[in-house]
């Protein structure tokens, strides 16, 4: 059953633990896998900044995988057009996407995820005195300018995963940026200029979402981890006319 509490700043929900019987454990699969340690996913922070598409689907990821705790940012509220490919029900429409997707994901929870919602943009915290405190940031907004903001927000203290989709859904980037090495803006110099890019209103579907969250909550792994990565920069293309690009970008001088 779930479990919430209410501030006038943030909404908290908790997952119900499914207990591991004598027929084994529910994390089993994925403790098989080389260099996944379950113990260092369960205590693991994870701040997720953009609750829509890409956010939701991170999210449902990691709490099937057992995060601790998982603090979600986003001032944005459900509409229609948002059903077909988000984590979000007719019953969410027009209510703030933070506290629906906090909701909703207690249902994928398989050990006890603590949910924080914050129903607003991640730019209110340090107004609201936020805390912000994580093992890793995800940054999944439609928007450079919270990229750029949230790269120099944790840009000396904390791993952050930046991601985005192109204007007709084909293709889309994962970008790694660790402590004091490569920020967004080396990787993206030409961000400076632009607002919100691609959103709002442009063509989506969830075919590019799913792919590109996969090797999302694999980056996860590799910056938490030991699963094996030689890379800070992918991006993906559906249509096969264009290769895949696998590179590690360097800070610019």
């Amino acid at each position: 059953m779930e479990k919430s509490t209410v501030s006038l700043k943030s909404v908290r929900f908790y997952c119900k633990e499914i207990k591991d019987t004598s027929a084994g454990s529910i994390t089993d699969r994925q403790e098989r896998v080389s260099g996944f340690k379950q113990e260092i996913m369960n205590g693991l922070t994870v701040v997720l900044i953009g609750a829509g598409g890409l956010g939701g689907e991170i999210g449902e990821g990691l709490v099937r995988k057992g995060v601790g705790c998982l603090k979600i940012f986003d001032g944005d509220t459900v509409e229609l057009s948002n059903l077909n490919r988000q984590r979000f029900y007719e019953e969410d429409l027009y209510k703030n996407k933070a506290i629906c997707l906090a909701k909703n994901l207690v249902k994928e929870g398989i050990r006890k995820t603590e949910l924080i919602a914050y129903p607003f943009m991640f730019q209110k915290t340090i107004e609201e005195n936020i805390d912000t405190n994580c093992d890793i940031a995800i940054c999944a907004p439609d928007n450079d300018e919270t990229r750029i903001f949230v790269s120099r927000f944790f840009y000396k203290t904390t791993p952050v995963i930046f991601m985005g989709l192109d204007r007709q859904a084909n293709t889309g980037y994962i970008f790694i940026q660790e402590p004091n090495k490569t920020s967004f803006l080396d990787a993206f110099p030409k961000s400076i200029d632009k607002k919100r890019n691609p959103c709002p209103n442009t063509p989506a579907i969830i075919d590019i979402v799913k792919i590109i969250v996969g090797y999302v909550l694999f980056a996860i792994d590799s910056v938490v981890m030991d699963r094996k990565r030689n890379w800070n920069y992918r991006q993906l293309f559906l249509c096969g006319f264009v290769p895949d690009v696998k590179r590690v970008i360097g800070r610019k001088t």
